[in-house]
């Protein structure tokens, strides 16, 4: 077993030339030697295993008739590097015999007798690919490092699948290393804190890549082991980076902006008293859900209710007493009410119901519901409290503010008819 070494400039590593043949492993020592920092030969496997175990290598040239067996080296130099370049040398019936004992993707040929330039041609091919190869590790490397010195968590994302995400990003999902979100088996999408974008997160990394108008994109994330913590609101940003399919996904928080932006939006929006929508968002529901309505074809409901003797509560209690009664009212009535409905405060102790997707009957059983709420139960400051309704449903086409108005017209009738009732609109349901 024998080394030679050079300081030639240029040199690339260390290279395996395990040959038996003495004439051989001289020509192709010539070849390597202003090639590699270092030639390792070997005439056996024995020599040739000895120099894999105590050197990193570059490259290696096995001959297909290495005294000890060929099949046994490769197998061993592909354990330790499945990308290690590999050339396979020998007269053409030996490499042949030994390609039907041992599988060898990727293997290079070196057809005896050789020759040097085609040789020589397909080294430095290969020590062309040692260089890119080390180069975009290095790179890799830079970036990794990088992205983990960034306070903001980032993630890279090869097409459908996370290959890299900082150290921000892993301190906000309670973990020490990327190692250790692969062996867990984890997504990016297990920590949304809604449902997942269609197609994905990968196809709406896409999507926003392309969006024309820049907008605002936003994910809310949250730690599902820690039910109690509040998601956290990111503004994401996606660059394309080199590479099939792979993206850039950087995160900035903004949870105490998001806060901010909601406590305005909810001093437009929301009575001040109750919670509930005020009567300038309610015009803006009624408008999408009656457009969303005729768009698919679906039913929507109104509920206008009315606190019963709600100037005698005033007059006995006291206004502040009242004002409990009406934010008691709306939590109870909020409890009651399905996902999908939206509770607004008309005006005074008068409160509406939009409830879409559903009819006339099944309305006033919402309806009848919502009263037992109010009636059934004491209230803190004014004992019972009763509430009156009145049920419409919108016909295709119609003005929600004059299906409101009949809802006003059937509670009018609940009032005149003993109060703590439901009444319904009876207006056939045409086209208006």
């Amino acid at each position: 077993m024998a080394e030679q070494t050079g300081a030639e400039h240029g040199r690339r590593g260390a290279v395996l030339l395990a040959e038996g043949d003495a004439v051989a492993r001289e020509v192709l020592t010539d070849l390597l030697a202003s090639r590699f920092e270092a030639v390792h030969t070997a005439e056996n496997l024995e020599q040739a295993l000895d120099v894999h175990a105590g050197n990193p290598l570059a490259m290696a040239l096995v001959a297909a008739r290495l005294p000890g067996g060929a099949s046994s080296l490769a197998m061993a130099l592909r354990r330790g590097d499945a990308r290690l370049p590999f050339f396979l040398t020998g007269a053409p019936e030996d490499i042949l015999a030994l390609l039907t004992t041992v599988s060898l993707p990727g293997v290079r040929l070196a057809i005896r007798p050789f020759d040097p330039l085609s040789l020589g041609a397909a080294l430095d091919e290969a020590l062309e690919e040692i260089a890119a190869k080390r180069l975009a590790e290095e790179a890799w490397d830079l970036t990794r490092h990088l992205l983990d010195d960034a306070p903001q968590p980032m993630a890279i994302l090869g097409a459908a699948k996370l290959v890299f995400c900082n150290r921000a990003l892993l301190r906000f999902m309670g973990l020490q290393s990327f190692h250790e979100f692969s062996a867990r088996g984890l997504s990016l999408e297990r920590f949304l804190a809604d449902a997942p974008p269609q197609g994905g997160l990968a196809a709406w990394m896409r999507r926003l890549e392309e969006d024309p108008l820049d907008r605002e994109h936003r994910l809310r994330l949250a730690h599902p082991d820690r039910p109690g913590q509040p998601a956290h609101v990111f503004q994401a940003a996606v660059t394309p980076l080199p590479g099939h399919d792979r993206r850039l996904l950087t995160l900035t928080d903004v949870t105490e902006l998001e806060l901010e932006r909601r406590e305005l939006l909810d001093l437009a929006n929301l009575d001040p008293l109750t919670r509930a929508i005020n009567r300038r968002k309610l015009a803006e529901v009624l408008a999408d859900e009656a457009a969303r309505a005729d768009r698919y074809g679906a039913p929507l409901s109104l509920v206008l209710l009315d606190i019963d003797h709600f100037k005698a509560i005033n007059d006995t209690h006291g206004h502040e007493a009242g004002d409990t009664v009406l934010v008691e009212l709306a939590g109870r009535l909020r409890a009651t009410l399905r996902q999908v409905d939206r509770l607004a405060r008309f005006g005074g102790e008068e409160f509406v119901v939009v409830a879409p997707g559903v009819g006339l009957e099944a309305t006033a059983e919402l309806a009848e519901r919502l009263r037992q709420a109010v009636a059934d139960k004491n209230f803190a400051t004014a004992g019972r409290v009763t509430a009156s309704f009145g049920v419409a449903e919108r016909a295709p086409g119609e003005d929600p503010e004059r299906a409101l108005g009949r809802a006003d017209k059937a509670l009018y009738r609940a009032k005149n008819s003993g109060r703590n009732r439901v009444e319904r609109d009876a207006t056939p349901q045409t086209q208006k």
